[in-house]
């Protein structure tokens, strides 16, 4: 009886994203170069807003989209500039995939699991 609940619960807290109406929203990145903002409009443009440690700040957009890359669910980005380190800025030229996770109903946006370098949805206001 214990065995089918504890199944239920681990099929409802992971399940995959399946559309873009599933990565509409805002996320971010804490890092030791600064915070990142994310967001990804339901017109298929993002904008990526970045404030360094030192205080600069610098505000970019373009365009995204869902994309299943080989069966994987993926954020594709246009020209995106991220900022992890070791990277104090890398300005990219071209399409940035960024996986896409979702854990008990919370979304995260993922550049690299072996460098945890990733974007965590805010939660809804």
């Amino acid at each position: 009886m214990l065995l089918p609940l504890m199944c239920l619960v681990l099929l409802l807290g992971c399940s995959k994203v399946t559309d873009s109406s599933q990565v509409i929203g805002t996320y971010e990145a804490h890092h030791q170069n600064g915070v990142e903002t994310l967001q990804l409009r339901p017109d298929g443009t993002y904008i990526h807003h970045f404030k360094a440690v030192n205080g600069t700040e610098t505000t970019y957009s373009g365009k995204w989209q869902f994309e299943p890359y080989y069966g994987e669910p993926k954020v594709s980005l246009n020209n995106f500039p991220q900022h992890f380190p070791p990277n104090s800025h890398k300005e990219t030229i071209g399409i940035t995939l960024l996986g896409i996770e979702k854990d008990w109903g919370r979304v995260r946006l993922y550049l690299s699991y072996d460098r945890d370098e990733y974007y965590t949805g805010r939660a809804a206001k």
